[in-house]
Formats: C-alpha cells, structure tokens, sequence
C-alpha cells in the first residue's frame, strides 16, 4: 500500500501536468506576445515525447529497478516543472514542456508495474482502484485548480502546483519502493528506433506547425516535412529487420489490431484537440475568465469519470465494434453542436455539448484498450498495450497541431473575406462607424481621433468574427473526421476472427 500511495502521489503531479496547462493557453499566448502556432507547442511537445518515452519504460525499469527509475523520472519532472514555470521565453518554456512528457511517458506505466509487482493476484483489484482514483480526479479538478490560479496569481504557478506533490514521491520512492541491483549486462533495446521516431515525430511537428508562419513550400518546412516523412520510412524498414523493434509492426498484420489502431489515432486526436481548442475558444472568443473555462473542462472530466465504469460493462458484453463506433459517432454528433457556437452562446448550452463528445469517449476508450489487447496474441499483451497507447497520445499531437494550422488559415481567410466587403456599398459598415463616432464624441474626442478609433473598433470586430468562424470550422473537421471514422470502426466487428502471427 505504501507502493501504492507513493506512485499515486507522482501520479497526481503529472496529471495536474496533464491537464492544466490547455486552460493557460491564452494568458501564455499573451505573456510572450506569440500566436497559437507557436503556443500549441507547450501541449504537442508534451504529448510526442510522453508517446516515445513510454516504450521505454520497461527497459529503464529492467537495467535500473523500480526505486531508482521512479526516483530519476520524478527528479526529471520536478526539474521540467521548475524550468516552465520560471521560463523567460517561450522555447524555455517548450523545453520544460519535454522534459515533464519525458518523465510521464516513463512515470505512467512504471506506476502500473509497480503496483502489479507488489501485490498478489487477488488484491491487485483493489490497489489498482485506489492509484485510478487519483489519476481520474486530478484532470477532472485541475483545471478549475489552474483556472483559479490564473486569475488570481499568475499562468506560472500552474506549474509550480505539482512541486509540493514532487518531494513527498521522491522521498517516498527511496524508503518504500522495490529495488534491485544494475543489470549486467544490459538488456537489448531498439535505440536506433527509438532515435528514428523521436526525431521523426518532431520534425513532422516542427514542420507542420510552422507551415502556416513560414509558407507551406519554404525551405525550412520543406526540410522538416521531407526529413520527417523520409526517417518514418526508414524506421518502418528498420522496425522489419531488428531483432527487439521499438514498435511491433508485425502486430499491424492482424486486421482488427490495425484497424483499433487507426481508431485509436483520431479518438487521440479528438479527446487532446478537445480538451485543447475549447478552453481557448471560450476565453478568447466568449471572455470567459480561466476559472470559467476549468470549470467547462472539469464537467466533462466528470461526465467521463462516472460513464467509464458503465463502459467499462458495456465493453466487457459486447463485441468492441459496437461501443467504438458507437463513441465515434456521439463524439461526432457532439462537436457538430459546437461546431455552430459563437459569441453569444450561453455557458450550460456548451456545458451540454462538450458532455455529449465527453459520453462518447468515455464509450469507446475502454472498448479501444480492451480490443486492442483481444486481438494480440498472449505472448505480445505489452506490446500491444503500449502501442494502443503510443498512438493514442501521438494522435493527440498531431491532432493539434494539425487543427491549429487549419484554423490559423480558415482565420486568415475569413479575415481576407470580410476585409473584401468594407467597402463604400456597404451600408451596415457606415451604420457601425457612424455610431462608434457619435459615442465617442459624446466623450469630447477630437474628429479626427473619432474617425481612427471608429476604424480601429472595425478591425478588432473583424478579427473577432474572423476567428469565431476559423474555431467553428476546426470543430466541424473534428466532427467530420469522427464521422467518416466510425466506418473502420465498424469494420473492426467483421475482423474479430483474424489469423494470428
């Protein structure tokens, strides 16, 4: 139990990691005058290193024991946590971001071998229980936790909040965790391709997310996209011939895996994009305060802490098809809902559709992790676990990243659209001017400053509309996306019986 509590602590602090920092959005985007391509960063760059590192885990836990690697991934944490919220810039402030997806990537599985390793069989139930608790009640309640800060401290003391929980776990990890001596000599591990992909991850990223700032065809997002593209083919070669692969492509030859994989993908792109987009849409666009927003985040959060156990049933009854597609398709209606909100939507109305997309994953993740493991053989259940998991949160990279570029452009284009009507035809911009000038001269401003500060409230109302249609584009590709998906999601059911490898 003291095991159990020791991990549940270090667990604590990175889902307050996890799930904090998308409410901070705007008030960074502010503090270091950047836009939303180069904020998006502080959550991608989390996620593409939490999805390589977690395939690490259990060759760090093999050469160095529980003690010393919960000891090492909690210091690494601690350090990343201090260096964000202390960052002068935002690459500091990225590389802190790393550094916390680093340690979690190790921390979240080494937490659960922990536990397994020390109890037997028939009260792992339990112990598993108790360490599920605190991971689903910190993303459920840091967000109001960080919205509250926001608003009455600072953005940067969302991350010095996890540092308290930080201490207790190292002190705890070096008296109660199992220990072991280094292993000689090391056990083999896929370095090669575990280089291959990081890089080729955040060059995909690098490029994807600085396409719309630097130009599409420059040379420097060329560069990335090409080299990007160029070290996934060479891993997906390298991964067929090594002896112990970072990732088991020969698991992909099973349809149904496949398949779960694939769905696995968009469900990660849609659970971080939505937990992403939505806290910057409502304080950006409808001035909601941080608090406000967390508290929006945190509905849903509970919304899916009390549907998973009834999901949990509804997986175990029924083939995973059934519950995946059917989660794909409430995600979708969901986010066709909001994908019409605006300015003057009210709080419970989005309360309302965030809940349903939030019904929907609750749905279909336990049926994704469920499935997944059905359809590998005995000997590959951790493979196919961590790669269940990979793609889930290397889904919610990209879905980021990929969603911020396509709202950037929608932006500017409906920025250019209207921009195009203010023209000498158009009455109810004449209408506007004229008013926002008598209200000013009602103050005693000069004509000429009336004139310029009637212009000025044109523009900043042109940019607001501009936005609120690029963020109800972004969310109708989300719906879209999580439509067309429930047709693979479907053809999981007909690849129940696949042959094994």
């Amino acid at each position: 139990w003291l095991v159990t509590l020791t991990v549940m602590i270090g667990a604590i602090a990175m889902g307050f990691a996890t799930s904090m920092v998308n409410v901070a959005v705007p008030a960074v985007m502010g503090a270091y005058g950047v836009g939303l391509d180069q904020a998006q960063w502080i959550a991608t760059g989390f996620l593409a290193t939490m999805s390589t590192t977690m395939l690490l885990s259990s060759w760090l836990i093999e050469v160095l024991g529980q003690r010393i690697t919960y000891f090492l991934t909690m210091t690494l944490f601690a350090a990343g946590s201090l260096i964000s919220a202390t960052a002068p810039n935002i690459d500091l402030l990225v590389i802190g971001r790393v550094m916390q997806g680093a340690a979690t990537g190790v921390g979240q599985p080494l937490a659960m071998f922990s536990i397994f390793n020390v109890f037997p069989p028939e009260r792992r139930g339990m112990a598993v229980g108790l360490y599920g608790l605190g991971t689903v009640l910190t993303p459920s309640f840091g967000p109001i936790l960080a919205g509250i800060a926001i608003d009455t401290i600072s953005w940067r003391y969302l991350f010095f909040l996890p540092l308290p929980f930080c201490l207790p776990a190292l002190l705890m990890s070096l008296i109660f965790m199992p220990t072991k001596k280094l292993a000689r000599p090391l056990p083999s591990f896929d370095w090669t391709g575990f280089v291959l992909m990081f890089a080729a991850t955040f060059l995909l990223l690098g490029g994807l997310s600085n396409g719309h700032r630097w130009g599409w065809v420059s040379d420097a997002v060329m560069l990335r996209l090409t080299g990007g593209c160029a070290l996934i083919g060479i891993f997906i070669w390298w991964e067929t011939k090594a002896t112990y692969p970072f990732l088991d492509l020969t698991l992909f030859r099973d349809r149904k895996f496949a398949l779960i994989m694939l769905c696995g993908f968009v469900f990660g792109a849609g659970l971080f994009a939505s937990g992403y987009f939505i806290p910057v849409f409502v304080q950006t666009i409808q001035n909601y305060s941080a608090t406000e927003a967390g508290v929006l985040l945190a509905i849903g959060g509970l919304i899916m802490m009390v549907f998973f156990p009834l999901s949990g049933r509804i997986t175990d009854a029924v083939s995973s098809h059934i519950p995946i597609s059917s989660g794909l398709l409430i995600f979708s209606v969901g986010f066709f809902l909001i994908s019409v909100v605006d300015v003057n939507t009210a709080f419970w109305a989005l309360v309302g559709y965030t809940s349903i997309n939030r019904v929907g994953l609750s749905l279909a993740i336990p049926a994704l992790s469920a499935g997944a493991l059905k359809a590998v053989p005995t000997d590959k259940l951790a493979r196919g676990a961590s790669s269940a998991t990979f793609f889930r949160n290397l889904g919610g990279g990209f879905g980021i990243t990929l969603l911020t570029a396509f709202f950037e452009h929608r932006a500017q284009f409906h920025g250019e659209a209207l921009t195009a009507t203010q023209t000498s035809a158009n009455n109810t911009t004449f209408e506007l001017l004229d008013t926002v000038r008598q209200l000013l001269g009602k103050y005693g401003i000069p004509d000429q400053e009336r004139i310029s500060g009637s212009l000025d409230y044109l523009s900043k109302v042109i940019y607001a509309q501009a936005n609120t249609l690029g963020f109800q584009d972004t969310f109708l590709v989300i719906a879209v996306v999580a439509l067309i998906a429930v047709g693979p999601a479907w053809m999981i059911g007909k690849a129940d019986n696949p042959k094994r490898y």
